[in-house]
């Protein structure tokens, strides 16, 4: 069922599980599919600056180490839409009928709400891909947020029903490794196109802030870089790395 086969570490309290998983890199004896998985984390990232706000037992919090030498480094987003797909996918069979979707570049969304975000910190070495460490965040059976994180939610708050975090993660795990799989036998358009059929706002009208401007626009895809690209007012086609342009949600 796997293209990896899964290898859990277990840990009660770190850091980071992605901070983890490069100081374990560093000792060369890792596999792919290496999982770390920590019940707290003191230092839990999100993209650029932000945290990952996550009480101690109650979520998902891990890391998962892959390594596609198969592909060309300018295509490294692909791992990003194969990564959220794969959470979706998951996510979408706890929250059915509830439309999930993705938020660029890889947050899981519900009715407005952020339930799953993923970190992905890539290492090349001399022109190709080494490791991938997907951190990833699951907002699962915390009903009480106190950070400033933008719309946090979790899946509790949207079905009243608490989880088993051993069978989520094993679910999420066979979900990535689907869509994983698929990019790894060179399915590549198959993943675009689905990437775009659940990008949260694709062909809406939306607002947009980019630096200390505020804007009006439709998203109209990501390039092959991974950046979003939408229409403005003036019909003029912008295009934006992450952490350049923030959803007016």
């Amino acid at each position: 069922m796997y293209p990896f086969n899964p290898i859990i570490h277990r840990l009660q309290a770190i850091d980071s599980t992605n901070r983890e998983a490069f100081r374990l890199l560093e000792t060369g004896s890792l596999k792919e599919g290496t999982v770390i998985v920590a019940e707290s984390q003191s230092a839990g990232r999100g993209q650029g600056k932000t945290m990952w706000e996550s009480a101690p037992g109650l979520n998902l919090t891990f890391s998962l180490l892959l390594r596609p030498v198969f592909l060309p480094p300018a295509q490294q987003f692909l791992l990003n839409q194969t990564i959220a797909l794969g959470i979706r996918d998951c996510l979408s069979d706890k929250l059915f009928p509830e439309r999930v979707s993705i938020k660029w570049p890889n947050d899981i969304y519900c009715k407005m709400g952020k339930v799953s975000g993923t970190l992905i910190e890539n290492r090349i070495m001399g022109g190709t891909f080494d490791w991938c460490v997907a951190g990833i965040g699951i907002n699962v059976n915390q009903e009480v947020f106190s950070s400033d994180a933008p719309n946090p939610l979790s899946i509790k708050n949207l079905t009243n029903r608490a989880y088993d975090l051993e069978e989520m993660l094993n679910n999420c795990l066979a979900a990535i490794g689907k869509w994983y799989g698929m990019l790894r036998n060179g399915q590549l358009r198959n993943i675009q196109k689905v990437y775009l059929e659940h990008l949260m706002g694709l062909n809406e009208k939306g607002r947009f802030k980019a630096g200390k401007e505020t804007f009006a626009g439709t998203i109209t895809g990501v390039d092959q870089y991974g950046r979003l690209q939408i229409l403005d007012e003036n019909q003029q086609n912008l295009t934006f790395d992450i952490k350049e342009v923030q959803f007016l949600l």
